[in-house]
Order: C-alpha cells, then structure tokens, then sequence
C-alpha cells in the first residue's frame, strides 16, 4: 500500500491511472467500513482503476477541540494495517487545515479529488457530508459530480441488531465508542469485527510490577478512548517498527488500565502482564517496542488497596482467572 500525504496547494498526486475512492475517516476500520472499502475495491477492479482510501488528519474532530480530546479507536499504525490488510493500493491523507475546512463542497469535489488526486468514483456512507459548514451530501452533489466526470457511489450503511431499542442500529464509530465506554466490550468487538486493541511503544515505568513479581510492559493511552478503568483479559503481540506485521504468536496476558491508585499513579496507562513469558520463546525486554493489545474481556474494577501486599494477593487472583480464561479458548 502507498500512503501519500497531501495539502491544500499541494501540487497534484503521482498516481498513475485513475482511482476509485472510498472516503471518510475509517477510525476503527469496522464492519460497516469493511463494507464500503469492498464495495469500492470490487468497482475499482471491475473498472481497471486504483483503489484508493482518502481520509483526513487530523481527524476533523480534533481539529475543531484543538488536538484535545481522547476519542480514537486506532492509533495511524494500526489504522494502515488494518486497511492494507482489506487490499488498498493507496491511502491518500489530506491534512485537514483551515483552507481545506473553507472549501465549499464543488471546490472540494472538483479542485481536490477530481483534479488534483485523479479521483474519477468516490464512494461514500448514505450520511457522509463534506465541504464548508458539512453542506455537502451524497445526494445534492450527485448532479454536479457527474457534470465533472467524478461518478459518486452511495453504500448502504451496514446495521446491527437493536442496540438502542430501535428495530435496527447503524454500524458507526460512535456506536462502537459508547459500548467501550459503557465497559459493553464484547458487543462492541463484535461490532468491530476483532477483538478492540491499543497499541504503541512499550515505555520505562517505575518497575513496580516487576518488583510484585509481575513485570509489565506499559503503554500510555494518550488519545485513544478509556475504557472502564479496571482488570482486562488480553493478549498481546509484538510489531516490527518497519513492516507493521506482527513478529510473534499472540501472547496470554492480563492488562491494568487506569491510574494506579495504589501507589498513587497520575497518567493512565495499560499495563500488560505477560502470563508465563518464560514458556513462550519470546524476548521478555519489550521496552522500546511496538505492542499489540487485544482486550478480551473485563474481571473487576481498578481498585485502590491498602497495602503492596494486599495487591499483590490480588493480581495472583485475577492472573489465575486469565489462565482459566485463556486456556479454555
């Protein structure tokens, strides 16, 4: 996959032949997004074009709340992967800046895609909007798209079962956002289509957990969504920096997301015990490493203890039950 970036003024993209597009900002890269990103690569290849994903970054969202907000499913690495994995040739982001936020939806449609990233089909959910002030839809572009020779194709948005009490649910990253939040992991792994991850480089901590006898390779959550604050089930795997491919076979683990009350932590973290590390051929020296963190499913609240000790009787306890879990998959 080719990842070009672009911005407003740029000159026009290098692409070779003729693209078709899917368009959005994939975070998550779920269910109804497969949908869409497979509908426009099975067009693209009938029509011997490209396929293309544009997205944007920053994400929209994080330009209007000034980088400040905690939202995202997927960090950009994992984001890559999961789109190179579904067959994209090019992944094409457009930085999303004042001038593009000023573009008036033909403007985007004509000077952007059409003439300067070679976009000839754009694909897009029934709800996507676009342009200054979000004025653009699918339908009132549909006329002057076609007048410029850039064909727009609607996807029927990919549904669930009631989430919500209605009949049915559309499949969205806001959705899968409000079932984490609301500690409903399963469901919304099951919405996602994988199992939710964080991933990132392992970072030096106070080393506390070694010193329990329970070492952890930590990650800072940053931007990503927080969960409820607790004892996780998971698994992880190592990541080549330079390939994005995982290196190793998932790995049993069990994972602390949250502050740390006990010995009185301040950033929010996801601490991750490998369980038997010795037994799996692994190098157990993650630090400056790129992990994978699967969450399988939620054992209890984060708890504040009254002593080391009493910690410690707990994480034997909760390691015990992710044995148990794990060994019965």
């Amino acid at each position: 996959m080719k990842i070009i970036k672009w911005k407003h003024g740029d000159q026009p993209t290098v692409i070779d032949k003729k693209i078709a597009i899917a368009i959005g900002n994939f975070d998550g890269v779920h269910k109804g997004h497969v949908r869409l990103l497979e509908a426009a690569k099975v067009k693209a290849h009938e029509n011997d074009l490209a396929f293309g994903v544009v997205t944007f970054d920053p994400h929209p969202r994080d330009f209007f709340n000034f980088n400040n907000s905690s939202f995202k499913l997927l960090d950009r690495q994992e984001k890559e992967y999961q789109l190179a994995k579904i067959g994209v040739e090019y992944l094409i982001i457009i930085e999303f800046s004042e001038a593009l936020k000023n573009c008036t939806p033909n403007e985007f449609l004509s000077d952007i895609l059409y003439q300067q990233l070679n976009v000839v089909k754009m694909f897009a959910g029934a709800n996507f909007r676009f342009g200054k002030n979000r004025e653009g839809t699918i339908q009132n572009s549909k006329e002057f798209s076609q007048a410029i020779g850039l064909e727009i194709i609607t996807v029927d948005l990919e549904q669930t079962k009631s989430l919500d009490g209605k009949d049915k649910t559309v499949i969205s990253s806001q959705s899968i956002r409000g079932l984490i939040s609301n500690g409903k992991l399963e469901t919304a792994n099951t919405l996602l289509g994988r199992n939710w991850c964080v991933t990132g480089i392992v970072k030096k901590g106070k080393q506390q957990g070694r010193e329990l006898g329970f070492p952890t390779a930590n990650l800072d959550m940053g931007y990503f969504l927080k969960p409820p604050f607790g004892v996780y089930v998971t698994k992880l795997k190592i990541i080549d920096h330079k390939t994005n491919k995982t290196t190793n076979d998932w790995l049993p683990s069990i994972s602390n997301i949250g502050k740390r009350p006990t010995v009185s932590g301040d950033d929010i973290n996801i601490e991750t015990h490998v369980i038997d590390f010795q037994n799996h051929g692994v190098d157990i020296n993650l630090y400056n490493k790129r992990i994978k963190v699967e969450l399988l499913k939620f054992l209890r609240p984060e708890i504040k203890f009254s002593s080391l000790l009493e910690l410690k009787k707990q994480i034997v306890i909760d390691t015990q039950k992710a044995k148990k879990f794990h060994s019965l998959k």
